[in-house]
């Protein structure tokens, strides 16, 4: 449910108030419906009226003020230490940040010169450094780990400037978009179907699957539509990965969003001849994606062993999910604001950023292991038999032949 200001609550309370001492003043009796204004003293006729008056200057005056009641000045840190940082542990370095120390540098290195630092106004701002430390934390925390008073207080700096922070530093990394989450070439395309090749699948240049990212409340703005089949408010996404577990597309927004992507409208310009993706018994059968078998025909013994080769191999994608919500854990409940329909766009920037980074660490083999164990864990206890390839056990790895 929706927070509601302490200030809107006030102008709630005293709104309400005002119409209360004006049906006192006019004599209206509200439980009997009668006036009884010719049975009152001139005394009780003036005390409503100050009451009434008194109520309806408050009301102005909370109306126009911007704070209910001004909060104290957050004292910022704006010599951030960074080299303190880097002096933690390996393991306390990534728990923290999501990456290795090395990963951290790439990081800053690619965002430092971004249009988005380049201060205008007077004020000095914090360094990229301490933008970067904060935005990273933020984007793998969640629950109440995630709050942005937390990082005020962690980082010495005001709530609004850890807002404004994260929107800067993730403008800066979505500015990569074209070149690390991109469709493969035709070479490319090449080397994937060689490798599926070995599986038994000659022609898959990928895989295709559909997940959510929670919201942490109900979105004012037609939440009902947010409400999905697990009973939470979230998010609707389609992710494609190819086989070393990088994305190649993500498509998301609320329902109905994403139904005409670009892949199908133009196939030719993604596709070469005979070239396909694998997916769940969920999406249709078409010339470009092969779906697992639905019952009753997923029953027949050869539709079955299909189905558990295609689970096999397209497990990749599940793996390739899980790393990325398990590294950037908000995209697991997320803390954004959702009043209208121009507040979709930043919980799409904050998405994209997070997938962004997943392939731009995977490409230095900076791997999130830690949590590709915990799902290979959880497929194995739900399919025992159904380990996964060498290819995804190894993570987010280079491409390798089964």
């Amino acid at each position: 449910m929706p927070k509601i200001s302490a200030q809107k609550q006030a102008i709630k309370d005293l709104r309400l108030m005002c119409l209360i001492t004006r049906i006192e003043e006019n004599g209206i009796n509200i439980a009997e419906g009668t006036y009884w204004q010719e049975n009152r003293d001139s005394e009780d006729l003036l005390q409503a009226h100050n009451s009434s008056q008194l109520y309806s200057l408050a009301l102005h005056l909370t109306m126009h003020s911007r704070y209910l009641s001004r909060p104290a000045k957050t004292i910022a840190n704006h010599a951030y230490n960074i080299d303190g940082l880097f002096q933690m542990r390996d393991d306390d370095f990534k728990q923290a940040m999501r990456t290795s120390k090395e990963g951290f540098i790439y990081i800053y290195n690619k965002i430092k010169d971004h249009s988005s630092f380049q201060n205008q106004s007077t004020c000095k701002q914090l360094p990229i450094a301490h933008q970067l430390a904060l935005t990273l934390e933020r984007l793998g925390s969640n629950g109440n780990a995630g709050l942005v008073g937390k990082f005020a207080r962690n980082f010495n700096v005001g709530r609004g400037m850890v807002v404004l922070i994260t929107r800067q530093v993730i403008q800066a990394i979505n500015s990569y978009e074209e070149e690390y989450i991109n469709w493969p070439n035709s070479h490319r395309r090449c080397e994937i179907s060689q490798v599926m090749q070995q599986e038994g699948f000659d022609g898959c240049v990928g895989f295709i699957n559909g997940t959510t990212f929670p919201l942490c409340q109900k979105p004012a703005w037609q939440g009902e539509v947010y409400f999905d089949c697990k009973k939470v408010y979230s998010i609707n996404a389609q992710v494609l990965c190819d086989c070393d577990k990088r994305i190649i597309s993500i498509m998301a927004g609320w329902p109905g969003s994403c139904a005409d992507s670009m892949v199908y409208k133009n196939p030719h310009k993604f596709f070469d001849l005979g070239q396909y993706l694998l997916a769940d018994s969920a999406y249709p059968l078409n010339e470009h994606l092969i779906p697992a078998y639905r019952a009753p025909a997923a029953n027949a013994r050869i539709n079955a062993d299909f189905n558990y080769c295609l689970a096999k191999s397209r497990v990749r994608n599940e793996h390739t999910i899980g790393i990325l919500k398990g590294r950037w854990a908000s995209l697991r409940e997320m803390r954004l604001h959702l009043n209208g329909r121009e507040d979709i766009q930043p919980y799409m920037k904050w998405i994209k950023s997070c997938c962004i980074l997943h392939n731009m660490l995977s490409q230095i083999e900076d791997l999130w292991v830690q949590l590709d164990n915990e799902v290979h864990q959880e497929l194995q206890r739900g399919h025992p038999n159904d380990a996964p390839t060498a290819n995804a056990k190894k993570g987010e790895g280079k491409m390798c032949r089964t």
